[in-house]
């Protein structure tokens, strides 16, 4: 079974390219967000004290968000995920789909719907140059994760959990996040875009999902 669902993910893959499960892309993003998304970071790129005014904005626009996703943006509560680090598209990504009803998770979705397209922008940034403050992990359970993870993850999130074009960055997750976005992929109960994690976390035991997520938290401590 494992060797018949990496076989159809390769095909799938040779035949369409990377981005055709991948979990954001561009393409995929409104062109008018897009354009704003380019607009504001080559200025803050270019100006370092128009940087620092957008983190200020994004942090001041985020206390809300602080709630579950922590202050600036590294969780304290095992549930949700850390947002601090992630690729700015990915989190813009993320937010757009959230908005459209795309993606559904009801506060999400209610907090989204409000966003303008330049909070969008300004909280994708800020939250990308914020540092991840890793979650607590199980230094046991780790090392067992390394080998599974190493099998199933490292073609698009890295050996370091730092992610790629089109895939988010993991490292430094809470476990328990990690293991309920896992077994929510394995049942196919879930709302997030169809992706090549459909087939490959059928592959992977609790067992394996329990050290994986800890593998995956441990990436953390160092970044």
């Amino acid at each position: 079974m494992r060797l018949i669902i990496q076989a159809t993910v390769v095909a799938v893959l040779l035949v369409y390219g990377p981005h055709v499960w991948s979990q954001h892309a561009e393409e995929r993003i409104p062109a008018e967000l897009l354009e704003a998304f380019h607009d504001l970071e080559a200025q803050a790129t270019e100006n370092p004290e128009r940087m620092d005014h957008l983190i200020a904005e994004g942090r001041d626009r985020a206390r809300f968000c602080n709630t579950c996703h922590g202050p600036d943006g590294s969780a304290d509560r095992p549930n949700y995920p850390s947002l601090a680090g992630q690729d700015p598209l990915y989190l813009l990504d993320q937010f757009q789909q959230f908005a459209s009803g795309e993606r559904e998770k009801e506060w999400m979705n209610v907090l989204a719907e409000q966003f303008t397209t330049e909070e969008m922008v300004t909280l994708s940034i800020y939250y990308s140059q914020m540092s991840l403050v890793g979650a607590d992990f199980d230094p046991e359970l780790a090392e067992q994760g390394s080998m599974p993870y190493a099998r199933y993850c490292t073609q698009c999130h890295g050996s370091d959990g730092l992610g790629g074009e089109g895939y988010a960055r993991i490292a430094g997750q809470q476990p328990v996040y990690l293991k309920n976005v896992l077994r929510e992929y394995r049942s196919g109960e879930t709302s997030r875009r169809p992706s090549e994690m459909h087939g490959i976390v059928r592959a992977l035991s609790d067992r394996d999902i329990e050290s994986v997520a800890h593998h995956v938290a441990s990436l953390g401590k160092n970044r």
